[in-house]
């Protein structure tokens, strides 16, 4: 009885440390940056941005809080690459009460049909992917506090230049 205890408590314990905080990183391809992933995606974000969250919802924090990467797999499933661009762009649509120069348009990410949206609220600049890979959502939402620093301009190019959805173009 007591060894079930205690294998059961390990095998909890397991569990519950592979679901806590953000993934690890890896070396990037780019000098100063890591490599992250959910699910199916990757892409290299800036080394010395504190990470915190989940592995499925993770944030990247520029050490002076002046810029940010938000980093979600949606945990809905979808029919297909139509409903999910479709639910992409509604969800998209809900979060921009308030942004101005708003700009949003069909584009790719990683490999894969995706929709952005560029936009500004008060003195931060923001970018929003929604990218789809079949059944699954992600969303990445860059923001910097404007006039954007020439790093936080790099994270965003390094973003785009390294993205990969598996199996995307």
């Amino acid at each position: 009885m007591r060894r079930a205890l205690i294998f059961g408590a390990a095998a909890l314990l397991a569990s519950c440390a592979g679901r806590r905080g953000p993934p690890e990183p890896a070396p990037g391809r780019e000098e100063g940056m890591a490599s992250y992933g959910v699910g199916a995606l990757t892409f290299e974000a800036p080394a010395g941005w504190r990470a915190s969250g989940e592995p499925r919802r993770f944030t990247l924090l520029r050490p002076d809080e002046r810029a940010k990467l938000d980093v979600q797999q949606v945990d809905r499933r979808f029919k297909g690459e139509k409903e999910c661009l479709a639910d992409a762009e509604a969800a998209l649509a809900r979060g921009s009460d308030g942004l101005q120069n708003l700009r949003r348009h069909d584009t790719t990410f990683g490999g894969r049909r995706a929709i952005l949206q560029e936009a500004d609220a008060g003195q931060w600049h923001g970018w929003a992917w929604a990218v789809c890979d079949r059944q699954t959502q992600y969303r990445l939402f860059l923001t910097g506090r404007s006039p954007l620093p020439p790093d936080v301009l790099r994270a965003q190019r390094v973003l785009l230049s390294s993205a990969r959805v598996a199996g995307g173009r």
